[in-house]
């Protein structure tokens, strides 16, 4: 059983350990920094930002939860790999439309151009792990650590 827990440990801190992983805590980190000016608003700039950051949390929590704990090994059938990318490229555009729309109200609030710096972070986070997931698809990249607990990014010829 000491087997079993030390090798759940280890794919825990591969995961954290890998770009993924830490581009994933980088993200969760700014969404949560860029949110928190525009909580108390509700009109359509505030409101489309913050529509946007709790979407991120939301999903990007979830994908760190399911990859942390290799929960997507139970699910073979969805393409993890494309389901990532698309995820990250979906949102980086959704992230620079909004830091662009809050933006256009950050000279009036200085709050607001907090939100745009971190609006504008999370964009190039996602665009980072968006082209690592890109060119791992390719398979430009060597294989990590991380990649042993996931069943899905194995190579299958050998």
């Amino acid at each position: 059983m000491s087997g079993s827990s030390s090798g759940f440990c280890n794919q825990v801190v591969d995961y954290i350990k890998s770009v993924p992983g830490i581009l994933k805590m980088i993200e969760l980190a700014i969404i949560l920094c860029g949110a928190a000016p525009t909580i108390d608003g509700s009109s359509g700039n505030k409101g489309f930002f913050l529509f946007v950051s709790i979407l991120a949390l939301i999903l990007t929590f979830a994908l760190f939860i399911i990859f942390i704990f290799n929960i997507n090994t139970w699910c073979p059938i969805i393409p993890w790999k494309y389901t990532e990318l698309g995820w990250c490229a979906f949102i980086a555009l959704f992230y620079f439309i909004a830091s662009i729309v809050i933006a256009t109200i950050a000279k009036y609030d200085g709050a607001y151009g907090g939100a745009t710096f971190f609006g504008f972070a999370a964009f190039l986070t996602y665009t980072a792990e968006a082209v690592y997931h890109f060119l791992k698809i390719r398979g430009e990249l060597p294989s990590t650590s991380a990649d042993r607990y996931n069943a899905s990014q194995q190579p299958t010829n050998n």
